[in-house]
């Protein structure tokens, strides 16, 4: 008597455990590394009127908030906490939100897109293409309708 399923099985078994040991991997790998100015600042506003973010203003006012997350980061504080002291030392325009885009906050202006920007955008285009369509099949339908009732 043969049995077909158990090399199933055992190949089953095989790949969860090797989706658990390279996943329990990635996660330590990721918290062993140290906390940088540029990931945090990538999640500020710059204090300044200018169109950037922390992370991309080099002015007087973007690198004494840098010295300050850094000065942070060696105090030992991790990234949750170093934005809610920023918010909470000067309020919610420290805060990159989608509203600070909207208002003129160019989100990671030196590296282009993000992944919802280019689904946004990629969105934006379905649609327009599908209201173009639809509008120019409707006129031409009501357009042919005229041209037979002539």
């Amino acid at each position: 008597m043969r049995q077909t399923g158990f090399p199933l099985i055992r190949a089953g078994i095989f790949l969860a455990l090797f989706l658990i040991i390279t996943t329990h991997h990635g996660i330590a790998s990721a918290s062993e590394s140290p906390l940088t100015v540029r990931e945090v600042a990538k999640d500020l506003a710059c204090p300044c009127q200018c169109p950037l973010i922390l992370q991309d203003c080099n002015m007087s006012c973007g690198l004494k908030w840098k010295d300050e997350v850094g000065q942070k980061i060696a105090e030992g504080m991790n990234k949750q906490e170093i934005t809610k002291y920023f918010i909470a030392k000067y309020g919610e325009s420290a805060r990159l939100t989608p509203l600070q885009k909207i208002q003129g906050k160019i989100y990671q202006y030196t590296r282009g897109f993000g992944t919802m920007e280019w689904v946004i955008l990629g969105s934006g285009v379905v649609i327009w293409i599908v209201l173009m369509f639809l509008i120019v099949y409707f006129f031409t339908k009501i357009f042919l309708r005229r041209e037979r009732a002539i």
